[in-house]
């Protein structure tokens, strides 16, 4: 039996042009043809993901929503964690209501839903990174969803740190954990990378310590911390680099670094 590769998306896997470089698809495809097997690990939906990973392989397991949606390479559901529809429109609402530039999108399944207010450049430019339309919604339709995966706020870095301190406070039994120094992203308690490449590693009956991971930031900390052989991008914040074996930044194929001095 080959080997799990668990691999962060953005800051890790593409580069800040928003490409997997060919010499880091070459490296993740020599490893599949060994028998290694590639899981994405991201905060992303799965159709964001595969608009990244469908360049390198056509179909695979995934971690989405920083752990609250696991799937494996058919697709099938291994582990679903969500928060309740009237949660999240109370979030929402307390996030309009400040009225301060912060921006709320709401994740359910493969769905992805944001508030049109002033800072639609913000859902535009995540649009064009993930390569994925968002859909306009009111607080009125967020409470109606079946269920929610995930919420995202953007913003400013301060705002956001704010944000995140306040939203701790009022609801101690969510995950609220940065992402990227403008997004923020709200899961439930349980949701972590750390817990999706658990669920993975037992539906492929391999031991994490045999697995590696890539990130490159605070949201793929328990997933490094997870895996025997952890590896954090040099593009990653520095108090993060001094817990973990660094390799070279997601411009430099820090991955291919990795991947290609494995036998």
């Amino acid at each position: 039996m080959g080997i799990l590769i668990f691999s962060d998306i953005d800051g890790t896997l593409i580069n800040s042009k928003q490409e997997v470089t060919p010499k880091t698809k070459l490296a993740i495809r020599k490893q599949i043809i060994k028998g290694n097997v590639f899981v994405p690990v991201s905060a992303r939906m799965p159709k964001a993901i595969m608009s990244v990973v469908g360049e390198i392989t056509k179909s695979c397991p995934m971690v989405a929503y920083n752990g609250a949606l696991v799937l494996d390479e058919m697709g099938h559901i291994l582990d679903s964690l969500f928060m309740s529809s009237s949660k999240a429109a109370k979030i929402c609402s307390y996030i309009e209501g400040k009225n301060n530039g912060v921006v709320w999108n709401v994740y359910s399944d493969d769905n992805w839903y944001y508030f049109p207010g002033n800072n639609n450049d913000l859902v535009e430019n995540e649009e064009k990174i993930v390569k994925f339309k968002a859909q306009p919604s009111s607080i009125t339709e967020i409470a109606q969803l079946k269920n929610v995966h995930k919420i995202l706020l953007m913003g400013t870095p301060d705002l956001l740190d704010a944000t995140q301190k306040e939203l701790r406070r009022l609801y101690p039994e969510l995950y609220i954990v940065k992402s990227a120094a403008n997004l923020l992203e709200v899961v439930v308690k349980r949701v972590s990378k750390g817990q999706g490449v658990k669920v993975i590693a037992q539906a492929f009956g391999m031991e994490l310590k045999d697995c590696w991971a890539f990130g490159d930031n605070y949201n793929d900390e328990k997933m490094l911390q997870s895996v025997g052989h952890p590896v954090i991008m040099g593009n990653a914040p520095e108090d993060l680099k001094k817990k973990f074996r660094t390799t070279l930044d997601n411009n430099h194929d820090g991955i291919a670094a990795v991947l290609d001095s494995l036998n």
